[in-house]
């Protein structure tokens, strides 16, 4: 899989164009563990392109693949308290301060991380494309009819299993991203997995005071079909933002637009 996110990498770069050396030399040195959160139907690969340009800037990164990724596993068995559970295992050992960089449900598992992580180094969440329900919220609580419908196009409710499957492929990668490029729509359904249903279904959870303190950004996705940008709007009114930006990418930028991403990113960690 690796070997396939390299190669697809550098297509991407011949695509999107290359990152100067001007920007590497003078990119400031980060006092922050950049920690990349992946939403529903993803693993962890899907920040790699992102995560990989950061990394030549001089960032910390670490991509946390949350569990449920193994179609061997009970689905019904990875509820939101043990997916965030997962991420704060995988940041007890990071002393630096913590930016959350999260994607779509990922926001819904930081936001209720905030109540198990015994950590207090947490100090930016940036939003992308991303639910972040409030305390004692659903994740998908705020979505609108038309994400749902554009959301099942390509998605069936295993009932029997507890799966989210993944049964139309090709309605799923057009809903997921609005790109035409075959190597990006290829590169979607290599990475696309089943999802456990029952992480959606929780509740979360944290202290709205410790909430307050932490700087939250948003990267608004203006072609997305699984959260649209209506409802983006309507989600991050209700957290505070210190600041947000629009980009012009469908559901996945980290995979469709990841120069672009990783721009927008350094700018909230300047």
């Amino acid at each position: 899989m690796r070997k396939i996110i390299l190669a697809a990498l550098s297509v991407l770069f011949m695509i999107s164009g290359c990152v100067s050396n001007k920007d590497s030399n003078n990119a400031k040195s980060p006092v922050n563990t950049l920690v990349f959160v992946h939403g529903a139907h993803l693993t962890s690969n899907a920040w790699s392109f992102v995560a990989t340009l950061l990394e030549k800037d001089g960032y910390n990164t670490i991509a946390v693949n949350l569990p449920g990724r193994e179609q061997s596993i009970n689905p019904n068995s990875i509820t939101l308290d043990v997916s965030s559970q997962a991420l704060c295992d995988a940041i007890k050992n990071v002393t630096a301060p913590i930016t959350f960089i999260a994607h779509s449900q990922g926001g819904a598992i930081v936001n209720n991380a905030l109540s198990i992580c015994p950590t207090k180094n947490i100090k930016n969440i940036i939003y992308v494309a991303a639910v972040a329900p409030v305390h004692n919220d659903k994740p998908f609580a705020l979505l609108n009819s038309s994400d749902e419908e554009n959301y099942f196009k390509g998605v069936s409710f295993d009932e029997e299993s507890g799966w989210m499957i993944i049964s139309d492929r090709d309605s799923f990668v057009s809903v997921f991203t609005n790109s035409i490029s075959n190597e990006i729509r290829t590169l979607v359904l290599s990475q696309a997995v089943n999802e456990p249903a029952i992480t959606g279904d929780g509740v979360v959870s944290y202290d709205a005071a410790y909430f307050s303190k932490i700087n939250k950004f948003y990267i608004y996705t203006k072609k997305d079909k699984i959260i649209s940008l209506k409802s983006q709007k309507t989600i991050a009114e209700k957290i505070g933002l210190k600041g947000h930006v629009i980009i012009d990418t469908g559901h996945l930028p980290m995979i469709s637009s990841p120069l672009k991403l990783a721009s927008q990113i350094k700018t909230f960690l300047t």
